[in-house]
């Protein structure tokens, strides 16, 4: 498994943004941010040659399970999900698997408790491209 995956949808990447947040809102992950990069970039007087968003998003309890194995996983948490757009309705969803990020502080239970992050992001994929 490559730790990074990109996953192409055709919808706007702001329809898209707005689904996924409302969906986690749903389940009850509190999101934290949306950075529309793009936006901020314009604001500064950059022409941005894409449409750039980051989602950042936790669930305490799933965080608070993260911190009892490894007190060095606050750099990684909370999550994040990447959306671009370069052609108009085309999107690329780019996210990074816990699993493997995870993978790198060697404590085996921090692993096994990652996957169920990543197993909340495969739900809303298989929505997206359903």
């Amino acid at each position: 498994m490559s730790p990074i995956e990109k996953i192409e949808i055709s919808r706007p990447a702001a329809e898209l943004v707005n689904d996924f947040t409302h969906w986690l809102e749903g389940k009850g992950i509190i999101v934290y941010a949306v950075v529309h990069h793009t936006e901020d970039m314009k604001a500064r007087g950059i022409d941005p040659q894409i449409d750039a968003w980051t989602v950042i998003f936790g669930n305490p309890t799933l965080g608070a399970a993260f911190l009892e194995d490894s007190s060095d996983v606050v750099v990684d948490i909370p999550l994040r999900l990447g959306l671009y757009q370069k052609e108009e309705g085309e999107t690329v969803v780019v996210r990074r698997y816990m699993e493997e990020l995870f993978a790198d502080y060697q404590v085996p239970s921090l692993v096994v408790k990652s996957r169920k992050a990543d197993g909340l992001i495969d739900q809303w994929i298989a929505l997206m491209k359903g």
